[in-house]
């Protein structure tokens, strides 16, 4: 799910995120917000004096996201380190209810850092009100081992008129590994229906449905699984039918330590994506041991007969993160000040 969609999603969406994100664009539109952000922290990383320096193009970008903060932002240029990583906030832009914090991550000691690098939603602004947003990697140099990030925040206050606040990370999650897999060898067709349990403490699903309906689910018994390692951090459990549906179950190592997740989709004999109608109960999860999540995939019903379909996955692992303890406490700008 791209940013804007997710803030959409939980009913957080700033206006300027989902207008940049429709910016006209010859790239895929996860580029173009890339390149938007990547702006946005360019701009945000210098002082007001010095942002006519800027050049004219980044300069539009940023005025197009939230001109706001390209006439209002305040630099931080505080550090701190722990575990061999230095953080710096940058700048800090507030407005009402809305803020944008501007920061770097250096490895200082390794190499432990890379392209990949994220904050493993721990990058927080912390203030007495509820509220949400979202993380962008703007910049990795790998040269100064250095990411730079930029922290949107929206929170539940008409205004924020707090004189301070204190921005805290406690997990880096890097050295992301993706890749594509194709599923159907292990499927053993022809499919039989499978035996099956009450879905195990529910932790999420996917569908149309209410909690009710999706902690009465069906799945394969987890005790029959097949443990087959498609990719270090994933296992493929297990594959049948239930009530005539298709459930895959996989099981992915340790999510909390190192957010591995994936999802799988069909396709045609040509490659071809192939849309389901999408309603009723479309995945399950739950907790196994050792912070293991389950998934069940259900495909319900099949566009094509199981024999012309091939099962397709696409998988992110990574190392489990590194835990410390970064905070920056500094002066906020009070709204409207120049």
């Amino acid at each position: 799910m791209k940013t804007w969609e997710l803030l959409e999603a939980i009913g957080e969406a700033d206006e300027r995120m989902v207008q940049a994100a429709e910016l006209p664009a010859r790239r895929k539109s996860g580029v173009r917000l890339a390149a938007l952000v990547a702006a946005m922290v360019l701009a945000l990383a210098v002082s007001v004096t010095a942002l006519a320096t800027v050049s004219e193009p980044v300069n539009e970008l940023l005025y197009r996201i939230w001109p706001f903060a390209a006439q209002s932002l305040k630099p931080v240029a505080l550090s701190c380190e722990d575990q061999g990583i230095r953080m710096e906030v940058l700048s800090v832009a507030v407005e009402g209810r809305e803020t944008l914090v501007t920061l770097t991550m250096q490895d200082l000691t390794g190499d432990r850092l890379d392209e990949t690098v994220d904050l493993f939603d721990t990058g927080n602004l912390l203030l007495p009100y509820d509220g949400s947003g979202t993380c962008m990697l703007a910049d990795y140099d790998a040269a100064e081992k250095k990411a730079t990030f930029a922290v949107y925040m929206r929170f539940d206050t008409e205004r924020i008129g707090d004189a301070k606040a204190t921005f805290r990370v406690s997990k880096l999650l890097s050295n992301k590994r993706e890749c594509t897999l194709d599923l159907t060898p292990y499927l053993a067709l022809p499919l039989a229906e499978a035996e099956t349990v009450r879905v195990p403490k529910l932790r999420g699903w996917g569908g149309s449905a209410d909690h009710h309906e999706a902690a009465a689910m069906q799945v394969l018994d987890p005790a029959a699984s097949r443990e087959i390692e498609l990719t270090e951090g994933v296992t493929f459990t297990g594959a049948g039918l239930v009530d005539g549906a298709l459930h895959v179950q996989l099981r992915y190592g340790d999510i909390i330590h190192t957010d591995n997740h994936g999802f799988l989709y069909l396709t045609d004999g040509a490659g071809n994506i192939l849309e389901l109608p999408g309603d009723g109960i479309t995945g399950l999860s739950w907790f196994g041991e050792n912070g293991d999540s389950w998934q069940e995939y259900i495909f319900d019903p099949l566009p094509l007969p199981m024999e012309e379909l091939k099962l397709m996955g696409e998988f992110v692992t990574a190392d489990p993160a590194l835990e410390g303890d970064w905070q920056v406490t500094f002066p906020l700008v009070p709204e409207g000040e120049n």
